[in-house]
């Protein structure tokens, strides 16, 4: 049975029904499949028993199986049966880096949250002894609430015949696959010379440029970083030699130093996930899906960072300082009572107080209060993160939320929250109460922002007169096994 003779319906083993193909590469075929025995959706790869590569990929599948980290695309089965070698994974909903980059380069911290995360999840890898080695954005696949996956984990390079002389030359070599990854979702280009769906970045004199060269907007730190790892004898430093190292690297790089690329698409649709499942990496070509639209607040609130970040241009009430909490680097209320309005007429208000919250039912009234003030410290590199969960906030979850109560110390008008966010997929609501309650229907819903990431702004669409703010998160993002939301900083403009 030559794989590439097999029609669909044809079962295999007894237990995988082959439904529709999905590609064909020589002697290689790629098919989604029905997993009769589980009653769930696959995908299967089958070769050549009988060619030179077919043990390689069958030993690197049965490695692959043994990793249990989730951000990578799960190995089910892999064995051979009548001269054909066949690799059986999961089937997921999401989707492809590519697909996502398909209107553009995503937001600098969306970019660097998601390459941090697959960074991580190569630097676990390298741990059990194995590596990728063929990074590309079709491999990279992104789930509903923002969670990332790897897909090919060993199978690829196999499958094309890619191997590594030493543990550190493929260390070095997956930490330019994150480079490279990272390149693409700031810029929408693909810096690697295999091949990718995405337009080739583009060279000067054989030179690969750098992305603040291609996009304008993309952040120092995330520049030199990338460059370092992909352009030889790069100003910034030396190569980082681990995807251990890059994922350091991105988690001490500030990513709000430049203005933004603000996109212009329609702003009242905000797309709902897409559902529809997604194949094996190697299994190409593969079924497309549809990119999620930025929201509304998400663009807006990289407009307003341009805005906050731009210093010296006579923006005097939008200095990042007064815009991302009016406080004086120490986590207490500036003394300054006097506020100084902005050129759109609004003003920075001082919070007086501020605690976390966590109420019943599902909550116990903690959350990591002891950290709650960082986010008026003006220092964006301190944070107050929630607990990790092992499941996704909501009506099926632990609980519905965790959040913050902001005290304006007196009743005030409220027209907009400026709110620094880290990692990506953060769903939140802004409720407001004149009196402070544990209980969470006491504070009114006026705004609601779904999907964000970076520096998000929270705007009203009609002032409200309020004392009490509860900044209320509904879904938090993917967090190794898990979910933990992170606010850097929280301003408050009236």
């Amino acid at each position: 049975m030559p794989p590439n003779t097999v029609e669909p319906g044809t079962r295999l083993v007894d237990r995988y029904r082959l439904e529709a193909a999905l590609g064909q590469a020589g002697s290689t075929s790629y098919w989604r499949a029905q997993d009769e025995l589980l009653d769930r959706p696959v995908g299967v790869c089958l070769l050549d028993g009988t060619s030179r590569s077919a043990a390689a990929i069958l030993s690197a599948a049965r490695q692959a199986a043994a990793v249990t980290d989730p951000r990578f695309l799960r190995v089910l089965d892999a064995s051979h049966t009548d001269s054909v070698v066949y690799v059986v994974t999961e089937w997921v909903a999401g989707s492809s880096l590519a697909d996502l980059l398909g209107d553009g380069p995503l937001p600098p911290g969306e970019a660097r949250s998601m390459v941090a995360e697959i960074a991580k999840a190569l630097a676990a890898a390298h741990e059990q002894g194995l590596a990728h080695l063929c990074l590309r954005p079709e491999q990279v696949l992104r789930m509903a609430h923002g969670q990332v996956k790897v897909a090919g984990l060993a199978v690829d390079a196999a499958v094309r015949g890619l191997t590594a002389a030493s543990p550190e030359e493929a260390a070095r070599r997956d930490a330019e696959g994150c480079a490279a990854i990272l390149y693409a979702a700031l810029t929408a280009r693909w810096p690697g010379e295999d091949q990718s769906s995405l337009p080739p970045a583009p060279r000067e004199n054989g030179v690969l440029r750098t992305p603040r060269q291609v996009r304008a907007g993309v952040p120092d730190d995330l520049d030199d970083i990338t460059s370092r790892a992909l352009i030889a004898r790069h100003r910034a430093g030396p190569k980082p030699s681990s995807p251990a190292e890059f994922a350091a690297l991105l988690g001490s790089a500030h990513v709000t130093t430049r203005l933004p690329v603000v996109r212009d698409q329609d702003e009242d649709h905000i797309a709902e996930a897409d559902d529809t499942p997604y194949p094996p990496s190697y299994l190409a070509p593969y079924e497309d899906t549809t990119r999620r639209s930025p929201g509304l607040m998400s663009r807006a609130a990289w407009a307003l960072a341009g805005l906050l970040l731009v210093v010296g241009l006579g923006l005097a009430g939008w200095q990042l300082v007064m815009a991302l909490g009016d406080g004086n680097g120490d986590g207490s209320p500036s003394s300054d009572a006097t506020a100084t309005e902005s050129t759109s007429g609004q003003r920075p208000l001082k919070v007086a107080g501020i605690e976390a919250f966590d109420p019943p039912p599902g909550g116990n009234g903690e959350e990591n209060d002891d950290r709650a003030a960082r986010v008026l410290d003006g220092d964006t590199s301190t944070m107050w993160t929630t607990k990790t969960y092992r499941q996704q906030f909501g009506p099926s979850g632990l609980k519905e939320g965790v959040g913050l109560v902001l005290d304006l110390g007196k009743t005030e008008t409220v027209r907009s929250l400026a709110i620094a966010l880290r990692g990506s997929g953060t769903d939140l609501e802004l409720r407001v109460a004149d009196q402070r309650s544990d209980q969470l229907e006491d504070y009114k819903v006026v705004a609601q922002a779904s999907g964000e990431s970076g520096l998000a702004e929270v705007r009203l669409d009609e002032p409200v007169q309020a004392r009490y703010l509860l900044v209320w998160l509904t879904a938090l993002p993917a967090e190794g096994s898990g979910y933990q939301g992170s606010i850097a900083e929280i301003g408050v403009r009236g």
